[in-house]
């Protein structure tokens, strides 16, 4: 995982800072970092100690080839300040002191996003009896860290316990010798000691190798947390995609259609299986707006022939999420279910449709090709000026040449998932201003409310 995990510490001389960082190295060598000349202060809690002429400690995994070091200081300078300043956030703003164990979630693209989990370790010679720490976990890209959140949160919080229950044993046994609470309410006079190391604290020998064993750990482990697909058509290192099938296909249809789904298992019908063969129906403008009613829910009729129709409703299918497909109803029978909640419908010539309207989107497939289209597609609405990102994305990647049709299909489905987990999240907002705040952090604009208002009806 590309990120940077550190401990940090506020100090009662210092203020804030990192004391323990752990990165994974690929690409540089041990040899080449200057380990030994890293700045220690004076102050033993904002230190940490592996003995004499220790300055690093650093492990290898074989298997991926990673080598993680973990040293006071980022081995990387233009890593070490931006800890410097996620260290400083982490334990200055956003933080209640009377909770302990929260998870903050901050940052940019050019100071990098952070994850911070702030956790008080007791202390009978600090002020409050305890000094603040944090775990901050550095990383470039926003979407994964949050993705992999709820991972990071459960082993952190474990990371936490540890140093706090060793912290607590510590003191206890410190109480039983002498209670410096009891010195303190008699009014002794007595010098305030300087902030005292974590060695000190929990008591632990080792604690600086077993943070860099958890620290190494949930590098290695995070990184393989979330796997990627390829989607770049067929690269000259890839098998050919083109044999591939798409999944079955779940769709309510009317039992005179079955025969059709047997044709499409047709090789030679592969294409009818990505959003391409829309925009291969109807005409370019009219491509856009038909994806634009499918996503915001616009009613869309499609009317004609159940052998025309039936695959190109199977590819408006592909611009909603699963738990949508019940939205749709192929070669429907009775006039009646054009008036109910189905958003996408299909009938046959023989039945009513209602005219066109803002709110329906109609299509009809015509018997005889009229000036040189086998479609008349009738919508007075209009495009809004500024398209859904969702939808320019799905543009985008209709006009990719290097995409084959079965690449085109998992770039479609990754799009609408990624949107439909974005409308379950904001559905659990439990008040407009903590919605607001994840629309900001989701990166959904005013532009994407269309989407966002008819999804979320449908999505819990």
């Amino acid at each position: 995982m590309n990120a940077v995990i550190a401990l940090c510490h506020f100090c009662e001389a210092h203020g804030p800072c990192a004391i323990f960082c752990t990165q994974t190295l690929r690409d540089t060598k041990l040899e080449d970092l200057s380990l030994e000349q890293q700045t220690q202060k004076t102050c033993s809690a904002c230190n940490y100690s592996m003995g004499k002429n220790n300055n690093a400690i650093y492990s290898r995994d074989t298997e991926s080839g990673a080598t993680f070091v973990s040293t006071k200081v980022a081995v990387l300078p233009e890593v070490a300040s931006l800890v410097k300043q996620a260290a400083v956030l982490s334990l200055s703003n956003g933080t209640d002191a009377s909770k302990d164990g929260e998870f903050v979630f901050f940052g940019d693209s050019s100071r990098g996003h952070i994850l911070s989990h702030t956790f008080r370790v007791s202390d009978l010679q600090a002020r409050g009896y305890s000094q603040l720490f944090s775990i901050i976990v550095l990383m470039k890209d926003k979407y994964f860290l949050l993705n992999i959140k709820p991972f990071l949160a459960e082993h952190l919080k474990k990371v936490s316990s540890e140093l706090q229950a060793a912290a607590k044993k510590t003191k206890e046994t410190e109480e039983q010798t002498y209670s410096e609470r009891q010195r303190r309410l008699s009014g002794a006079q007595f010098l305030m000691p300087t902030s005292r190391a974590l060695l000190e604290l929990t008591g632990e020998e080792h604690i600086f190798a077993q943070l860099h064993s958890h620290f190494s750990w949930l590098l290695l482990a995070g990184s393989r947390f979330l796997t990627e697909h390829v989607t770049f058509g067929n690269l000259p290192w890839l098998p050919p995609q083109s044999s591939g099938r798409p999944p079955a296909q779940r769709l309510t249809y009317n039992s005179s259609t079955l025969p059709m789904i047997e044709s499409i298992d047709d090789p030679d019908l592969e294409e009818f299986f990505s959003l391409r063969h829309l925009k291969s129906v109807v005409r370019k403008e009219e491509f856009a707006t038909v994806c634009y009613c499918a996503l915001t829910g616009v009613k869309i009729v499609v009317r004609g022939d159940p052998r025309k129709t039936f695959r190109f409703m199977v590819c408006l299918k592909k611009l909603l999420p699963e738990p949508m497909h019940n939205l749709m109803r192929i070669d429907a029978q009775h006039q009646h279910s054009i008036s109910s909640e189905y958003k996408i419908i299909s009938v046959s010539n023989d039945i009513a449709v209602p005219m066109a309207s803002s709110s329906v989107y109609r299509i009809d497939f015509l018997d005889k090709h009229v000036n040189g289209h086998e479609v008349s597609v009738k919508w007075p609405g209009e495009l809004p000026r500024k398209l859904p990102d969702l939808m320019v994305k799905l543009l985008k990647a209709v006009e990719e040449k290097n995409f084959t049709e079965l690449v085109l299909n998992k770039q479609t489905k990754v799009l609408i998932e990624e949107w439909k987990n974005k409308v379950t999240c904001l559905n659990h907002a439990k008040s407009t201003s903590v919605q607001g705040k994840l629309k900001k952090v989701l990166g959904v604009q005013p532009h994407d409310q269309p989407i966002i208002n008819y999804w979320s009806t449908h999505l819990h």
